[in-house]
């Protein structure tokens, strides 16, 4: 991955051949089961990320289940995006609500040259919708999950183009440049 422009916006998530990235109940302890750090492209996410954006039930679902960004495997700034606001303040979580323009700026920022990394159905959404998204990272998972939280992208027609498949044991991942209403901002800005 160090042939890309830094400072992007990545969707990365890990989703069931059945096209499911959480199961009934916001359940993702079987997203830690495929987690392999060794994974190529896992790896050099996790390397160049320098901010996260997750929404509320993605973050729940992780602290319900006791789990950290990565596994633990990365720290550093954090944005919860919800838009119900906490009324205790998180430790090490900068919580916003509204829209996700000033939050993905905010996040770029803190990032300081680094990957912005969306984690969520919703969050990823809003920020394919508003054209934020530089590439969609997705590891497909050999499980079945039969129902849940879809993965899925803005409520309109989105053209993606394929940047690299790869196969790591039995986790299959595929990256692709968006083009929301056009082409994305670092094609925009001749990075791309």
């Amino acid at each position: 991955m160090s042939d890309r422009p830094v400072g992007e916006v990545l969707w990365h998530a890990t989703v069931s051949l059945d096209g499911y990235i959480a199961a009934p109940g916001d359940d993702v302890a079987w997203v830690f089961d495929h987690f392999d750090p060794e994974e190529p492209t896992a790896a050099a996410v996790v390397e160049r990320t320098g901010a996260v954006i997750a929404g509320r039930r993605s973050y729940e679902a992780g602290e319900r289940d006791g789990r950290e960004v990565f596994d633990g495997a990365w720290s550093g700034p954090q944005y919860l995006l919800t838009h119900r606001p906490t009324e205790q303040p998180l430790q090490g979580v900068a919580v916003r609500a509204g829209d996700i323009r000033p939050v993905v700026d905010e996040a770029r920022i803190a990032a300081a040259g680094r990957d912005v990394l969306v984690i969520g159905a919703d969050v990823a959404r809003q920020c394919l919708a508003a054209g934020l998204v530089d590439e969609v990272i997705v590891h497909i998972a050999p499980i079945l999950l039969g129902d849940g939280v879809r993965f899925r992208g803005p409520d309109k027609h989105t053209h993606l183009t394929l940047v690299d498949a790869s196969r790591h044991k039995e986790i299959v991942t595929l990256r692709y440049r968006p083009g929301v209403n056009g082409p994305s901002r670092a094609a925009r800005a001749g990075l791309a």
